[in-house]
This record gives C-alpha cells, sequence and structure tokens, in this order.
C-alpha cells in the first residue's frame, strides 16, 4: 500500500489531497498573490531586455529574484500537497496565450487554463476507466506531451515559436 502511495505522489495525483491541504494552499496564495501582482508589473520592461527596462525604471535584479522566489514557493506549495503533477505549466501558458491572440503577460489567464487543465485532467482521470481511478499526473502527461508536440509542428511549419 505505502508503495502505491508514493507511486502515486510521484506521478502526482489529487486522490489523495485532503482538506488541510486546502487551507495551507490558500494561504500561501493570500501571501504570494498581492507580491506576484506587484512583481508582474515588471515583466512587461523585462520583455525589452534588460537595458531597456532599467531605463524604464524597472529594478531588474529585484524584479527577477522576486519573480523567481515566488514561483518557486508557489510550485513548491503545490507539489507538496498533491505531487509533480507534470505538464500543466508548460501547457497553460502557450494556451492562454493562443486564447489572447499573443497579446499581453497573460498570467491570469494562464493560471485560469492550468486550472481549467488540472480540473478536466482530474475528471478523466477519475472517471476515463470504470472500477479504476488513474493518477491526474499519468493524463495531464499525456494531454501535455502530445500538445508540446503538436506545438512544435506547429511552430515548425510557420517559422516561430510561442
Amino acid at each position: 500500500m505505502e508503495v502505491q502511495q508514493a507511486m502515486a505522489w510521484l506521478v502526482g495525483s489529487l486522490n489523495a489531497a485532503r482538506p488541510g491541504d486546502s487551507v495551507v494552499l490558500a494561504a500561501m496564495l493570500v501571501i504570494t498573490l498581492p507580491l506576484l501582482i506587484v512583481l508582474a508589473r515588471g515583466l512587461d520592461g523585462l520583455e525589452l531586455g534588460d537595458d531597456t527596462a532599467h531605463a524604464l525604471g524597472t529594478r531588474v535584479e529585484q524584479t527577477r529574484l522576486g519573480l523567481m522566489i515566488t514561483g518557486v514557493a508557489l510550485a513548491a506549495f503545490a507539489t507538496a500537497a498533491v505531487g509533480p503533477v507534470g505538464f500543466v505549466a508548460f501547457v497553460s501558458g502557450p494556451i492562454a496565450r493562443r486564447l489572447m491572440g499573443g497579446a499581453g503577460r497573460g498570467i491570469p489567464q494562464a493560471g485560469l487554463v492550468g486550472a481549467l487543465v488540472m480540473l478536466v485532467s482530474d475528471l478523466l482521470a477519475q472517471h476515463a476507466l470504470p472500477n479504476m481511478q488513474l493518477p491526474t499526473g499519468v493524463v495531464t502527461g499525456g494531454f501535455g506531451a502530445a500538445f508540446l508536440l503538436w506545438l512544435l509542428v506547429v511552430s515548425g511549419r510557420s517559422g516561430r515559436v510561442n
């Protein structure tokens, strides 16, 4: 039984999530979300390059470090709760960018797409096979791999990468 639980955690599964995990994740969001909103303002400048961002008044190193620490903290708490559910972060950004037409940062949109990917993947993991629940990471891995291959093919044809 312990081996099965360890394997489910290694793949990433919402099956063993407890209500206490949600409380911890909500507390982490309350702490990090305002910080992320403040730091996200500097992303427009950072897209233009370090010199241009600095000329526009962005504290390049502090903004970059703050974004990395905030991102790592959010990923660490989410991973501690459900395990490393693969490909969600990789596919949510490109999907959100395509839905928005390539305009803007899309951080809130990518978060919503990531939540939708997790929701649909968990529903499929629970109901795809009768009398058996798959770990959510198996479904997201299959979807993510297929999406990234499709994105590579489409980007290769058009000569651009999103």
